[in-house]
């Protein structure tokens, strides 16, 4: 499902932004200088304020997402990943973001010696598309902290292990 292209081009995209948010923030802020040395002081607080909201809009809402999910990437890479072999019982319903990043639940079944019915809750990138699973498909997983990393069905006589 990801590979380290996937990092490289949230990087490159990653400094695309920043560069196109930098461009008007740096004029925005030699106005303010210019307005300090000028003493200007309506002016000055008025470019200072749109400054504000500038950086907050520009963080905020397009480069911090990018930023954690490429974190999040790099972490499903090279992190510590478990395998497990569950049955799919459903998607939710409802998006949660996870350290930034946005998710769609997932219920998956697994079958241990200590408890019959084990449902677990896995995420599923809610920047990829959703995969064709029915209910009672048997689902190889590896997961990085309960987020699926990769898949792929297995037999229906495989046994179901975490």
């Amino acid at each position: 499902m990801y590979t380290e292209t996937d990092v490289l081009d949230l990087s490159n995209q990653l400094k695309r932004r920043v560069l196109s948010w930098l461009m008007p923030e740096a004029l925005l802020l030699a106005g303010v200088i210019v307005s300090l040395t000028k003493r200007i002081e309506w002016l000055s607080s008025l470019l200072f304020a749109i400054l504000c909201v500038m950086i907050l809009f520009s963080l905020s809402l397009t480069i911090l997402p990018v930023s954690r999910y490429r974190a999040f990437l790099r972490s499903a890479l090279t992190g510590h990943t478990t395998r497990s072999v569950a049955e799919f019982a459903s998607f939710g319903e409802n998006m949660v973001v996870r350290e930034g990043v946005r998710f769609i639940p997932v219920t998956m079944r697994v079958d241990s010696v200590k408890e019959e019915l084990d449902k677990r809750q896995y995420y599923w990138d809610a920047n990829l598309p959703k995969p064709e699973w029915k209910a009672g498909d048997r689902i190889s997983l590896r997961s990085f902290e309960r987020q699926i990393v990769s898949w792929e069905k297995t037999a229906d006589d495989t046994p179901l292990e975490d």
